[in-house]
């Protein structure tokens, strides 16, 4: 039998893109976008049917239950949940952003080393029994791995510290409205404040898992 030519042999079609790989990788930087700051993109509500949606495409979907619809009364999340009114969405979205980490849907900013992770974890409950603001815990721990709110450095916040380990615990700064300070003297108008540390959680632990801070304490609910 002749062989063909190869200068007339028929070009292969190009290869057509993974539909379903490009639409999951959009459902990632959707669900990142919109967990990052919830009410800036639909709510806490977009954010969990947004999980849900990447659940779907899971080899095993079923059973999928996230931190923040449990009922769990003597878990350090629950607790949190709904005792600081200002700051509840981006508490309760930063628990939806560790439901992810642990699915590895999360994309860190920073990822701690194993060794900066034991050392927070070691620190972080006794550091915040006094009163602490924004610019004290970037200063004690560096950037977080997300930011859960509002950029605005006077408005609430969750800083969250993550390793690449998704079974590691993920260590949450959850802060509130700054505290209103007084002008200061011969100034033309207010001082700017920075949002105030209320509580941190170093894992799920009913007696050990968190740590208010004395201005959490007084605005607990």
């Amino acid at each position: 039998m002749p062989r063909q030519d190869p200068s007339k042999e028929v070009p292969a079609p190009p290869t057509a893109p993974n539909r379903v790989t490009g639409s999951r990788d959009r459902l990632l930087e959707r669900f990142n976008q919109a967990v990052r700051d919830p009410e800036e993109s639909g709510g806490l509500s977009t954010v969990a049917r947004l999980l849900d949606l990447l659940a779907a495409g899971e080899p095993n979907p079923e059973g999928a239950v996230w931190l923040p619809d449990t009922n769990a009364r003597l878990a350090a999340s629950g607790i949190l949940r709904g005792a600081f009114p200002d700051a509840d969405v981006p508490l309760i979205a930063s628990q939806y952003g560790e439901d992810a980490h642990r699915r590895g849907w999360l994309r860190l900013d920073r990822t701690l080393t194993p060794a900066e992770h034991s050392a927070l974890v070691d620190t972080a409950l006794t550091w915040s029994a006094v009163d602490r603001a924004l610019p004290d815990v970037l200063a004690a721990f560096g950037p977080p791995s997300v930011t859960f709110g509002s950029p605005d450095p006077s408005l609430p916040k969750t800083l969250s510290y993550a390793t690449a380990d998704p079974e590691a615990p993920v260590v949450a700064f959850h802060l509130g409205t700054a505290t209103p300070r007084e002008p200061a003297p011969g100034a033309a108008g207010p001082t700017p404040a920075n949002a105030v540390l209320l509580a941190v959680r170093i894992h799920d632990g009913f007696l050990d898992g968190c740590e208010l801070t004395p201005v959490g304490l007084e605005r607990f609910h």
